[in-house]
C-alpha cells in the first residue's frame, strides 16, 4: 500500500484522531478500495479503539485477525470497524513484537472480540490482556507445535522437540504466556491442564457424582443444590456439525452455555498462502458448502479488487443470479432443518424438494452440485449453458407457491409459535455490540445489510427491500428468512431481464486463459496460456477488505498481497463463527429444551466456523 500524509485522506475522523492522540497515531495508509489503514500505539491501543466505539460511533467491530509479514517483523493485530450511523469503514492496526506480542483486551469496549481475540492468540501467539477466557479456540488447548498462521510456522504443523524448547526459551521464562510454552516443553499439561481446571471450576460438580439413593444423596437432600453439566454433541444431529455445547443447568434453566468448536479445523487461511489465487476457490466453497457459489464469487470480487479490474457486464448479472439462488438454497436448507429440530417433519419435505431444484441448476452449469468453484478471477469458469437461464425462471415462477404452503404450516402454527416467540431474545445494541450479523441482526430491528450499506455487483441499482424484525427472538429470525427468500426472488425477476449479450470473462490473457483455439493457433495465445498456468496471476502488492452479504450474514475477505502469485495472507471473516459466539448470550437464562431451537435459529455451518 501507499502511505499517504494524514492531511490528504479527507476524512474529519482521522483528522479528529490525529489530533487528539498526537504521536500515538503512527501513521495512515489507503489500502485497494480507498479505505484508510490508521497504525497505532500498541501500549494505547485499548484507549484509542474505545475512543473510536465511543465518540466517533464505530459500534461494530467486524473482525480481529493478525498478519505476520515473517522475518522477525512486528506481527500486526488487524480491527476492522464499521460506524452503522456514519455508514463508513475504519481499519486499525497495532504492531506487536514478534518475539513477545502482547495487547490490550477489547472485550470491554466490543464483546464480539470474545472470539476474535481467541483466535487471534490461537493462530499468531498474541497475548490479550484483560480478556476474561484466554485460551486456544480452533487448535486443540494442549497443542504443542506453535502458532499456525505464523510465517516460521511450517505447512505440514510439525517441530522437532529441540525446536519447541528452543522457541519457547527464546520467548522468555517470567510471564504467563511463556510458562505455558515451558510447560510444554517440560512435558506438563500446559494449556491442556488450565482447560481442564477451568472447565471443573465451571461445571461445580465434574467430578464426586453423588449416587442417587446413597446416604451422602440423603444427607444433601432438602439442604443445597447442585448444577448440573450437560454435553451436547460433539456428535449430535440437532448441532449442525461437530459441535459441542457445555451446558451448566439449575434445574431446567441454562445458566452457562460454552460452545466448544475446532473438531474439523481445515486450515484454510494457511493453505491460502500456499496457493496460487486462483486456486484458492475450491477452498471458499467447502467453507459454506450449503451457498458455495457465494463464496466463490466473494473471494473472486475481492482479489478483482487488489487488482482494480471491473468484470464485465454479463458477468455481474450471471454472478448476482448465482448469489440469489445460494441465498434461496441456503434458506431453504435452514427451515427444513429448524423445522426437524423442533419437531416438524413435513416442511422438512417440502423445502428440501426445492432445494434439489437448485442443486440440478448447480449441476448443469457446474457440473458439481455442492462445491461448485465456479467463478474465477476476472469472470466465470464458463458461460451458462443452452436453456439454463429458462430453467431459472421456472424455478422463480413456481417456488412462491411452495414457500406459500411452508408458511401455511409453521407460521401461525400453536406449537411452532410456542416454540419460538419469546425464546433467544436479543435487542439491536446488544445485537451489535457482541457481533451478530445477518438475519440474526436484522431480525433484532437492525437493518444492516452488505448490498445496500457496500452495494457490489450493482445491487444498488435493483428494487428490493431490506426485512427487519422488532423482537430479536427465534421467531423473528424465522420471519425474516422467510422474506429474505421473497426479496431474493424480486431480485432474480429483474436480473433475468437485464441479462446483457457479451463476453463473461474479461478479455485480458494475464488474468483469463485465452480460448481454447487461441492456443491452439497462435504463439500470442500459447505463450499467455503457458504463463498464466505455470507462474500464476500476478496480483499488485497490497491489501483489501472486501465483503459480502452471504445467506448467513457479512462474509469478509481480507487480502494482503506482495505482488507475486500467491497471497501473503487470507483472512476468511466467515459469519458463522462469530455468529456461533453469540449462543451463550442468547440461551442463558433459557430452558435446555430451547437451547436446540435457539441454536438451530442461528444457521450455522461449521465448515465454515472450523475453517
Amino acid at each position: 500500500m501507499k502511505r499517504v500524509a494524514v492531511g490528504t485522506v479527507e476524512r474529519a475522523d482521522i483528522k479528529e484522531l490525529r489530533t487528539r492522540f498526537g504521536d500515538a497515531i503512527r501513521g495512515v495508509e489507503l489500502d485497494a478500495a480507498r479505505d484508510p489503514v490508521v497504525y497505532i500505539d500498541a501500549s494505547r491501543s485499548v484507549e484509542i479503539l474505545s475512543y473510536l466505539r465511543g465518540s466517533q460511533g464505530y459500534d461494530m467491530l467486524k473482525d480481529v485477525t493478525g498478519l505476520d509479514l515473517g522475518g522477525g517483523r512486528p506481527i500486526q493485530v488487524v480491527y476492522q470497524l464499521w460506524s452503522t450511523e456514519q455508514a463508513r469503514p475504519l481499519r486499525i492496526k497495532a504492531e506487536v513484537p514478534a518475539d513477545r506480542p502482547k495487547l490490550g483486551s477489547v472485550f470491554g469496549v466490543w464483546r464480539a472480540s470474545n472470539w476474535l481475540e481467541r483466535e487471534v492468540y490461537d493462530m499468531f501467539g498474541v497475548s490479550f490482556e484483560g480478556h476474561p477466557d484466554l485460551r486456544r479456540i480452533l487448535m486443540p488447548e494442549n497443542y504443542e507445535e506453535g502458532y499456525p498462521l505464523r510465517k516460521d510456522f511450517p505447512l505440514r504443523g510439525r517441530f522437532t522437540r529441540a525446536e519447541q524448547t528452543r522457541r519457547a526459551l527464546a520467548m522468555g521464562l517470567e510471564d504467563v504466556y511463556s510458562l505455558q510454552e515451558l510447560a510444554v516443553v517440560e512435558g506438563g499439561a500446559g494449556d491442556g491442564g488450565r482447560a481442564v481446571e477451568a472447565e471443573a471450576d465451571l461445571s461445580g460438580v465434574t467430578a464426586g457424582a453423588v449416587k442417587p439413593g446413597s446416604a451422602e444423596q440423603q444427607e444433601m437432600a432438602g439442604l443445597a443444590t447442585r448444577h448440573m453439566i450437560l454435553n451436547i454433541g460433539p456428535q449430535h444431529p440437532a448441532t449442525h456439525g461437530v459441535l459441542r455445547l457445555v451446558v451448566e443447568l439449575d434445574g431446567e434453566t441454562i445458566v452457562k452455555c460454552t460452545p466448544h468448536i475446532g473438531y474439523l479445523h481445515s486450515g484454510f487461511e494457511k493453505l491460502g498462502e500456499y496457493r496460487e489465487w486462483n486456486q484458492n476457490i475450491p477452498l471458499t466453497d467447502r467453507m459454506d458448502y450449503l451457498a458455495p457459489m457465494m463464496y466463490n464469487i466473494g473471494y473472486a470480487l475481492a482479489v478483482e479488487k487488489l487488482l482494480g479490474l471491473e468484470v464485465t457486464p454479463r458477468c455481474k448479472v450471471i454472478r448476482l443470479i448465482c448469489c440469489e439462488l445460494n441465498r434461496i438454497l441456503s434458506h431453504l436448507i435452514w427451515i427444513g432443518t429448524t423445522a426437524l429440530d423442533i419437531g416438524a417433519f413435513t416442511p422438512f419435505l417440502y423445502t428440501f424438494q426445492e432445494r434439489e431444484r437448485i442443486y440440478n441448476l448447480h449441476e448443469a452449469y457446474a457440473g458439481a452440485r455442492m462445491t461448485t468453484s465456479v467463478s474465477r478471477i476476472g469472470g466465470m469458469m464458463a458461460d451458462v449453458p443452452p436453456g439454463w437461464l429458462d430453467a431459472v425462471r421456472d424455478f422463480v415462477e413456481t417456488f412462491p407457491q411452495t414457500l406459500l404452503e411452508t408458511e401455511r404450516l409453521l407460521t401461525e402454527n400453536s406449537i411452532w409459535i410456542g416454540r419460538t416467540q419469546g425464546v433467544g431474545v436479543i435487542g439491536p445494541e446488544d445485537a451489535i455490540n457482541v457481533g451478530a450479523c445477518g438475519p440474526n441482526l436484522r431480525a433484532s430491528g437492525v437493518p444492516y445489510d452488505v448490498r445496500r450499506e457496500r452495494p457490489y455487483l450493482d445491487y444498488e441499482t435493483y428494487d428490493f427491500d431490506i426485512p427487519v424484525g422488532r423482537y430479536g427472538d427465534t421467531y423473528d429470525r424465522y420471519l425474516v428468512r422467510m422474506e429474505e427468500m421473497r426479496q431474493s426472488l424480486r431480485i432474480l425477476e429483474q436480473a433475468l431481464e437485464r441479462v446483457p449479450d457479451g463476453p463473461i470473462n474479461v478479455d485480458d490473457p494475464r488474468v483469463i486463459l485465452p480460448p481454447k483455439s487461441q492456443v491452439m493457433n497462435s504463439i500470442d495465445g500459447m505463450i499467455a496460456h503457458f504463463k498464466l498456468v505455470m507462474e500464476g496471476l500476478k496480483v499488485p502488492a497490497g491489501e483489501v477488505w472486501y465483503s459480502i452479504e452471504s445467506s448467513k450474514g457479512e462474509l469478509g475477505f481480507y487480502l494482503v498481497a506482495d505482488g507475486g502469485p500467491k497471497p501473503v495472507r487470507c483472512r476468511y471473516r466467515t459469519p458463522s463463527f462469530i455468529n456461533m459466539s453469540t449462543l451463550p448470550y442468547l440461551v442463558e437464562g433459557e430452558l435446555i429444551a430451547d437451547i436446540i431451537a435457539v441454536n438451530a435459529s442461528i444457521d450455522i455451518v461449521l465448515g465454515e466456523i472450523d475453517r
